[in-house]
């Protein structure tokens, strides 16, 4: 093995499956973390692709910035993905603010180009924090100018009864017929509360698997785990009905 071949975005990799697969972190994360996931599945032959979307808060974390932004770069990340490959379709794995950005990207027009999705920790709902959301809410919208300097928008537009969410992610489906579904949860996840915010309502009948991990690490370690590992791929294998 060569320790210094990249793990994602290798423009010389051979996959044995015809679908690569693209990676979508979280707010304040990157596209790193993910490397040992993407490396157990490409051991297992996929082409594992991934980017670093939204502003920079800190040095080496991104996912910041308006949420539409963000949606914007997944969009032509996939088309960059699909030109890069020749693939017809992507699958995705997504964690926390990237289930959502998946649902919206999906919701609006992109199920044609995605086949398979596995998410982790998946804010597809929001969040309420603990039920402290409409308190914080409150506060945000009462100091705008500073929440603007401190924190990136998109920690206001997801939370659960934000004007953001109730306008542009509440009204959509969770799902589409034409894609298979696997949502990984935890009941002790802190972050993205309550935990059935990670959980996807089956619309139109698309095949909908959700799956609570009992050892789940917290919330912002989900990216690493092992067991995770192994049920991303198992998402992305796992027997279905539906003829993807």
């Amino acid at each position: 093995m060569n320790l210094f071949k990249p793990v994602l975005n290798d423009p010389d990799f051979t996959p044995s499956h015809p679908t690569p697969v693209l990676y979508v972190h979280g707010i304040h994360s990157r596209a790193s973390g993910f490397r040992r996931n993407a490396r157990f599945l490409r051991d297992h032959g996929y082409w594992v692709w991934g980017f670093n979307y939204g502003k920079m808060l800190l040095p080496g974390l991104y996912g910041t910035g308006r949420l539409e932004d963000s949606l914007g770069e997944l969009e032509a990340s996939v088309d960059k993905v699909l030109a890069e490959t020749g693939a017809k379709q992507v699958d995705i794995v997504a964690h926390s603010q990237g289930g959502l950005l998946t649902k919206l990207f999906i919701a609006r027009g992109g199920a044609p180009k995605v086949r398979r999705v596995v998410a982790m920790g998946a804010n597809f709902h929001g969040t309420d924090l603990k039920g402290k959301a409409p308190r914080v809410l409150e506060r945000l919208e009462r100091f705008p100018t500073l929440t603007r300097l401190l924190l990136s928008p998109s920690v206001t537009q997801q939370l659960a009864g934000s004007e953001w969410m109730r306008e542009n992610a509440d009204p959509l489906p969770d799902t589409d017929p034409s894609v298979v579904y696997t949502a990984l949860y935890s009941t002790r996840d802190t972050l993205v509360t309550p935990y059935y915010a990670s959980t996807l309502n089956a619309v139109d009948g698309a095949d909908v698997v959700n799956k609570e991990v009992p050892g789940a690490p917290i919330h912002q370690l989900m990216m690493r785990d092992g067991e995770i590992r192994e049920l991303t791929l198992w998402g992305l294998e796992r027997p279905t009905t539906t003829s993807d």
